[in-house]
């Protein structure tokens, strides 16, 4: 059963799979487990047992280097150890570095790296929580060597209690109240019985005699009745013109009409989606689409979306993101959920979720997705995160996700994306779009132009400029700053002038290099 739909989790271990440890380790890894995934269910509803079975939600493994998920060990330090999202298959596993020195008591630590710690962060992955930008958070991307707390920090429990829920208060057994002991007692009892008395059965009172009718006639009250005498008057309506019979009004019925969408305009308005389908551009806005080839607009456009793919749903309000698959199928996002069609045919088995994906939870919509004309591979953004999906496995790689900042000059909470028939991926945002160059990665302009008159033909207006004027890409500082924050604390030492730091200096430029010749490698 699914993680994320289940308030009792299964774990199970494969101590057959621990490379590094001794049978006398084994129950200090199992202790540490259990206090590890004790300190989610302390601020949830969730509710773990070990089993024997391999049909566990959550399969702990320790490996060395390749072990047959695609994202081998590296040897000590480094990456530690790493999870996968709940879901089907190796979802909500955790695998640890078996090269690592690990550490499970509290006292002289030395050199080795606190496996609790670094358990509970796992476990957190595996519960569907992704990174938390909050230095005090468990779920910070980075290792701090800090006792754990069995009361999870405000941040992270409030994560898992969005997921599963608060735990709820537990009440003692019922106990009814104790009756009251009583003391047996000795009652004498002495009964008097009343003397038999026959009493003559003689009425007490004088008999009646039977009800006249009425009327009494001793009653000097009552008189006999007269008879009655009847007489009909017959009065005429004198012969007057009377006032006309009021006529009624009759109303015609009106049937209750659904008020007319209102079409967007095609040259004031801002892009929910854009994608290339069939060598065409496919514009979406609210409930509407625009269709380009290569003579430019069809005409009859916007039209509504569920013309063309009937089985969206009726009540959606807009398309979050749309991009064709290398299966030639399109792929719509909407919501928390993403459909899948073969031309205008909805796949059998969809929609899905975007946990599906992969994707956390807590994932309420998707900006953009499209394919990165660079490395041909499929990106997926949302607010100031992307991923990088992985087309055969249908899921986002390990890695991610990471920092929009990377793609310099772009900023968050983008519009739309997509790559042209030309190769070049576009960004808009707003009234405008960016081209991006691939090679530098950056935008090839830092102001955004104009949407409308590129890709609507819309006409120029008086006093009007091809640039959009209401944002500006981020500075040079800004940007280095938002990449500077995702650094580990220990890269303050390059401001050290000994030989030491400049070593440093010298091999983090020769990383920038390597960083900008291969942008595909960072991406």
């Amino acid at each position: 059963m699914p993680i994320a739909k289940a308030a009792q989790t299964l774990i199970k271990q494969k101590y057959s799979d621990l490379v590094n440890w001794t049978m006398e380790d084994a129950p200090q890894v199992r202790r540490a487990l259990t206090e590890a995934l004790s300190v989610w269910a302390h601020s949830s509803k969730l509710t773990f047992r070990e089993v024997q079975s391999d049909q566990a939600d959550i399969q702990v493994l320790f490996a060395r280097g390749d072990h047959g998920d695609g994202y081998k060990f590296d040897g000590p330090g480094m990456v530690l150890a790493h999870a996968f999202y709940p879901g089907v298959g190796r979802g909500g596993d955790a695998h640890f570095d078996a090269d690592e020195k690990w550490h499970f008591t509290d006292g002289e630590r030395g050199d080795a790296t606190n496996f609790l710690g670094v358990a509970v962060h796992e476990f957190g992955h595996s519960l569907g929580l992704g990174h938390s930008s909050d230095q005090n958070a468990i779920m910070y991307p980075w290792y701090h060597d800090n006792d754990v707390d069995i009361n999870l920090p405000a941040d992270d429990r409030n994560a898992i209690q969005q997921l599963y829920g608060a735990k709820e208060k537990t009440w003692g057994p019922f106990k009814p109240p104790q009756r009251p002991k009583t003391i047996p007692t000795t009652t004498t009892t002495t009964t008097t019985r009343r003397p038999l008395v026959y009493y003559p059965q003689y009425p007490s009172y004088e008999p009646y005699e039977p009800r006249r009718r009425y009327p009494y006639n001793n009653n000097p009250y009552h008189r006999n009745r007269e008879p009655l005498t009847t007489t009909t008057t017959t009065t005429y309506r004198p012969r007057t013109d009377s006032p006309p019979r009021p006529t009624k009004n009759w109303h015609p019925r009106r049937q209750p009409t659904k008020p007319k969408k209102l079409k967007p305009d095609n040259c004031h308005t801002t892009y929910d989606a854009i994608s290339l389908i069939r060598r065409e551009i496919f514009i979406f806005r609210g409930q509407f689409l625009w269709r380009i080839g290569d003579r430019g607009l069809y005409p009859g456009y916007p039209t509504e979306t569920r013309r063309l793919w009937t089985e969206l749903p009726e009540n959606y309000s807009k398309i979050d993101a749309v991009y064709e698959n290398k299966d030639r199928q399109i792929v719509f996002f909407i919501g928390r959920y993403y459909y899948v069609f073969d031309s205008v045919m909805l796949v059998r088995g969809y929609p899905q979720p975007l946990t599906s994906l992969g994707l956390p939870a807590s994932l309420t919509h998707i900006d953009a997705a499209f394919v990165w004309g660079h490395n041909n591979r499929t990106y997926l953004t949302s607010g100031t995160l992307y991923w990088r999906l992985d087309d055969d496995t249908g899921r986002v790689e390990l890695d991610y996700p990471r920092d929009m900042s990377i793609w310099r000059g772009i900023g968050y909470n983008i519009d739309a994306a997509f790559k042209y028939s030309n190769g070049k991926t576009y960004f808009f945002k707003g009234y405008g779009y960016w081209e991006f160059n691939d090679d530098l990665m950056e935008v090839a302009h830092p102001r955004p132009k104009l949407s409308a008159r590129k890709w609507m033909n819309c006409p120029r207006q008086v006093n009007e400029v091809d640039e959009e004027q209401t944002w500006t890409a981020p500075l040079i500082s800004e940007r280095n700053e938002t990449m500077t924050s995702y650094m580990p604390s220990g890269a303050s030492g390059i401001r050290n002038h000994s030989k030491r730091g400049s070593l440093i200096c010298l091999t983090l430029l020769l990383i920038s290099h390597w960083w900008w010749s291969d942008p595909a490698a960072v991406v």
